[in-house]
């Protein structure tokens, strides 16, 4: 009798190991799941501000900031998980280009004109904030 009490209880030890990684993997899958909505989420809000923050540097006023187009198409977002931690990239990840910092924070450009002051258009601070809301609106931190 007493044998067959160890034998239940590691059999329930097993079981709920078993169902304890089940719930990690699961866990995690949601996660990452999360993450790459919330990095789509985040690109697109990114791209939108390009679209649609007035421009500067036209003559003619201008909604967007798109002329080739380069810096709405550079734009990115990445999950990398790595461990336990699931990373999203935002931005211009794997193309940098001073104009688009400049773009993005505000500053000098010279032009032909002569130097034109440009408002910042805060791409990077409506995607991570889109990001964000959709991680917390997940219950992820």
């Amino acid at each position: 009798m007493a044998r067959a009490g160890v034998v239940g209880r590691t059999q329930l030890r097993r079981g709920l190991l078993g169902f304890n990684r089940s719930v990690k993997t699961s866990s995690r899958g949601e996660a990452v799941e999360a993450a790459l909505v919330a990095a789509i989420a985040g690109k697109n809000a990114g791209q939108n501000t390009i679209a649609t923050t007035p421009s500067d540097l036209s003559r003619e006023p201008k909604i967007g900031r798109i002329w080739t187009g380069a810096m709405y198409e550079d734009f990115d977002a990445d999950v990398t998980q790595r461990g336990t931690s699931i990373i999203v990239k935002l931005g211009w990840i794997n193309r940098k280009r001073k104009y688009y910092e400049i773009q993005e924070h505000g500053g000098v450009v010279n032009t032909r004109r002569g130097a034109i002051e440009i408002s910042g258009m805060h791409a990077l601070t409506n995607a991570l904030l889109a990001t964000q809301r959709h991680l917390d609106n997940k219950g992820i931190k």
